[in-house]
């Protein structure tokens, strides 16, 4: 049998194309072309780039000028500890995001010192990276042992509103649409117990009547027949901020909007109240409450943190009650929470979504959590955590205060200090990795940082930061990306409700691109002692095009647009 062939000559063109010298040309431009686009539009850093954490403190020449009074004048008593509340609202309707800070005070029983005592703070955005105080103008020169913020339009007038939680008593106040605000809390009814002390609060509407009503965490009250100073003094006997001996725990409060101006009390019929199963008191010292939907029915959902134990979850179960979540059996935790999950979700199922407590459960900050660079991540510490995008790539980065409740728990948490820098933990789509820290950059300063919100406050697109301090002064962090190598799109989205409340809680909004879809669920930006502005930030990452966006409204009603382009902040009406 023969062998084949194998002449190489047949491999070879016996004659060269007349159109080479045309296609040569065309490949030398396209590597041109190629070249250049890179060197304008880089790769969005993936990965295995991590994006720099470059914020810029910019406290000192924004105006910014407040100190947090923690009360305490000897030592570091246990509720002074606590505070430093911070919430971002456009309180005048100009398009810019301005800043109220709560103040403390000092104790009632000491002497002041001869400086006046310490009032709550609001600052106006001027626009030219400038805060002005117009505290006394707006009439909010209140001086109280203050805790917590929630900010909500009650009265569906277009003009959010200030409800100030504190100890000995709680605070509303109305927006009157002229720079003013005016006390309202005894008329309203929610000034609450003078014998409670009560920290976190939200504003949703529970009954679905386009009313937003009003939830309060009570962390502990001490008895009618004595006063703080006696709470406290027994609790100094034996301090330790999980055990205050002066102190019971206290039942969340539940007021309902009656829609004139007047709210009535419904606790009772809520299914909120909780108990300890041994000790037969109310579930302890609940820090914070937040509002988010989990099951993406419209209807916020309630999530409570707790100083001791595990987040609870309660279902609105939409006829104005709550249910808790019990978790599929292999995520229960054992011992005698055995409600509360354990796990975080898969990374995989979080991935490109903008929903706050997959996020926070992900993230490992809700239900438990493993260790930074997994699937998961832990933020040791409740006390100042919040959620932005800071590079604007479509995914939510996580931001923490690090603070510690007293400043013996360093003895025993880590080594961590009471003061510590912030960390900011950038969301790699499958992991979460430690932003690098510039040399000298903001977030590697030590504090004892409180609430954290989340604003552009410089009309930028990307997300700045404002932290709370107990003790000290505000910081606010300019993010400077926008002057880094790789900068994205962005699309920034207000949602006013028309037939729901006007905040819209719980209303759906999906931005449609080429490469996918980008969703985010109108919630109160809730955090301990803090509260984010209620405009929602896309960050596009490499897509600058956007087709569509669709808005679920909470009673069902889809709505859609078509994009007026990027780069840019609109406002999207509910159908009348």
């Amino acid at each position: 049998m023969a062998k084949p062939i194998h002449d190489t000559r047949a491999l070879v063109p016996t004659a060269i194309s007349p159109l080479w010298p045309v296609l040569s040309v065309l490949a030398i431009a396209a590597i041109l072309i190629g070249v250049l686009f890179s060197l304008i539009f880089p790769v969005a850093s993936r990965s295995g780039s991590v994006p720099a954490a470059g914020f810029t403190d910019v406290t000192r020449v924004s105006g910014l000028a407040f100190a947090h009074d923690n009360g305490s004048r000897v030592g570091a008593d246990t509720p002074s500890t606590i505070g430093g509340a911070v919430a971002a609202l456009d309180f005048d309707g100009d398009g810019r995001p301005d800043i109220f800070l709560v103040a403390g005070t000092r104790w009632p029983w000491l002497r002041s010192g001869g400086g006046a005592p310490s009032t709550c703070a609001l600052f106006h955005n001027d626009g030219n990276g400038r805060f002005t105080n117009v505290t006394r103008k707006a009439g909010l020169e209140t001086s109280m042992l203050g805790m917590s913020v929630a900010v909500g339009d009650y009265l569906n007038e277009g003009r959010p509103d200030l409800f100030i939680t504190g100890i000995g008593g709680n605070r509303l106040y109305h927006n009157l649409g002229n720079g003013r605000f005016a006390n309202v809390t005894n008329a309203a009814g929610v000034r609450g117990d003078d014998h409670t002390w009560s920290t976190g609060a939200v504003w949703m509407d529970i009954y679905g009547d386009g009313r937003l009503d009003l939830v309060v965490c009570n962390y502990a009250r001490w008895a009618p027949e004595s006063d703080l100073n006696s709470a406290l003094s027994a609790e100094a006997a034996g301090r330790s901020y999980t055990t205050p001996a002066g102190f019971v725990s206290a039942q969340p409060t539940v007021y309902r909007n009656l829609g004139n101006g007047r709210f009535v009390d419904v606790t009772a019929r809520t299914g909120l109240r909780q108990f300890d199963r041994e000790t037969g008191y109310p579930r302890a010292f609940p820090l914070a409450v937040a509002a988010v939907d989990v099951n993406g029915d419209g209807r916020l959902d309630l999530l409570f943190t707790y100083q001791t134990g595990d987040d609870v979850l309660f279902l609105n179960q939409g006829d104005g009650t709550f249910r808790v979540w019990i978790p599929p059996a292999p995520e229960r935790r054992e011992g005698a929470s055995a409600e509360v999950s354990a796990g975080a979700l898969a990374f995989a199922r979080e991935a490109r979504t903008d929903n706050r407590f997959g996020i926070l459960r992900s993230a490992g900050l809700a239900f438990g959590g493993s260790e930074e660079g997994g699937s998961t991540c832990h933020l040791a510490g409740k006390l100042g955590i919040a959620l932005l995008d800071y590079d604007l790539d479509g995914r939510i980065d996580v931001i923490s205060g690090n603070g510690l409740a007293e400043p013996a728990l360093e003895q025993f948490d880590g080594g961590r200090a009471f003061a510590s820098p912030p960390s900011l933990v950038w969301n790699a789509g499958n992991s979460w990795i430690p932003a690098p820290q510039p040399a000298g950059g903001a977030l590697g300063r030590p504090i004892v940082a409180r609430g954290i919100a989340v604003a552009d406050f410089f009309g930028d697109g990307y997300p700045d930061v404002v932290i709370a301090q107990n003790g000290g002064p505000p910081r606010l962090l300019r993010n400077d990306r926008r002057d880094s190598r790789v900068r994205h799109a962005w699309l920034r989205i207000d949602l006013v409700g028309t037939r729901c409340q006007r905040d819209a809680g719980g209303a759906r909004v999906e931005v449609h691109t080429p490469r996918g879809v980008l969703a985010q669920t109108m919630e109160p930006a809730m955090g301990f002692m803090a509260q984010s502005e209620s405009t929602l930030t896309f960050g596009l990452g490499d897509d600058d095009r956007v087709g569509r966006i669709v808005v679920r409204w909470p009673d069902g009603l889809r709505q859609e647009i078509q994009s007026p382009g990027v780069n840019r902040r609109i406002v999207i009406a509910e159908p009348r």
